[in-house]
């Protein structure tokens, strides 16, 4: 459908192009000109992806750069009722700064819309292989048909490893004390703004499923939680592997990160990989861990609890189908809405401790 796409500027592609070498040209102080604007097919709708090449001189010598640029979508039926770019940018430079952990290299930020009409950033482009949401990984693609059972086992490990460094790190010295909302825990700020994204994503109706599976969170909530920075879409399609798979060339896409218990990120790493095999019907990858191990693997790594694992699950759950609903709605897939695979095996989760 054409409000499928995520912003009018693709619509303008020379255009676009023009205004983003003026912009890099103004802000490294000298004239810079980038090629061909490309499109990835598997850009999703919650930013846009925007492919390109660098070039500029250096004396006498030409030096070019690959450059990925992220914009904020802009459509009418968007997948999230608003987006921050800054906080992104902020965390992946804040991530850099203090720790060993592997992110983009960052080219620039804007948040003035008057040029583009959204907020949008730079980061040089990080060589390397991300395991494939469209096909699902366990469905088809590299995964399935070029890597090995060890190959597919390291991965994933060291995706657990890597996050489990992540939260290690004090939120504090990363400069995000200022997520935390006064009186409430962080946990209560993300249910109010999961029931706050329910109630706009589903314009106004109640989801037969995740609004129960919200209720029960609401009355469920754990106590004395530890709090850390979470990543929020932890997940092997926001890894880049380097090209001989032995680790972690940069982990992606922070739009979600927010403060709370960080088992919810263990417990999200597993669950969407879930959704591409029980979700949907199929068989996990041979040679990727269970996820009791990967639990067990990550407390041991981290040094955190994965006390309330089974908590975190269903909130898991529940984001990715409410997530997953809206983007069903805002495609025009309406009979999608409560019937989506997310969703289903959210239903199985939610009986399960009934």
């Amino acid at each position: 459908m054409d409000n499928a796409r995520p912003t009018p500027l693709v619509e303008d592609i020379e255009g676009t192009r023009r205004k983003l070498a003026g912009w890099l040209s103004e802000h490294r102080g000298q004239e810079v000109s980038i090629s061909e604007l490309n499109i990835p097919e598997a850009t999703g709708m919650s930013n846009v992806t925007l492919l390109f090449d660098m070039s500029w001189h250096e004396g006498d010598e030409q030096r070019q750069e690959a450059i990925v640029a992220r914009l904020q979508p802009e459509i009418e039926r968007p997948v999230f009722p608003a987006y921050d770019l800054s906080l992104q940018y902020e965390v992946m430079e804040s991530i850099g700064r203090h720790s060993d952990i592997p992110v983009p290299e960052l080219r620039g930020l804007e948040t003035d819309t008057s040029l583009l009409g959204v907020q949008f950033y730079f980061m040089k482009r990080t060589e390397g292989r991300i395991p494939t949401d469209m096909p699902p990984y366990n469905m088809d693609g590299w995964m399935m048909h070029e890597t090995s059972v060890e190959q597919r086992e390291r991965m994933w490990n060291d995706a657990v490893d890597v996050m489990a460094r992540f939260h290690q790190l004090d939120y504090r010295e990363l400069g995000f004390e200022k997520l935390h909302e006064p009186g409430k825990t962080p946990l209560q700020q993300q249910l109010d703004y999961w029931q706050n994204y329910h109630d706009w994503a589903l314009e106004g109706e109640a989801h037969a499923i995740c609004q129960p599976a919200l209720d029960w969170l609401h009355n469920n909530q754990p106590s004395d939680e530890p709090t850390a920075l979470c990543w929020g879409d932890s997940r092997l399609g926001n890894i880049i592997f380097r090209e001989s798979l032995d680790g972690i060339a940069a982990v992606l896409d922070w739009e979600m990160a927010v403060l709370g218990n960080p088992v919810q990120d263990i417990a999200w790493f597993n669950y969407l990989d879930s959704t591409f095999a029980e979700g949907l019907g199929v068989p996990r990858l041979d040679g990727l861990p269970d996820y009791d191990s990967t639990v067990q693997r990550w407390e041991k790594a981290s040094g955190c609890s994965a006390r309330d694992y089974e908590y975190y699950r269903i909130f898991a759950g529940m984001r990715y189908g409410l997530i997953l609903s809206r983007v069903m709605l805002a495609t025009g897939r309406d009979t999608d809405v409560r019937e989506n695979f997310a969703v289903q095996l959210l239903q199985k989760h939610l009986d399960r401790i009934s």
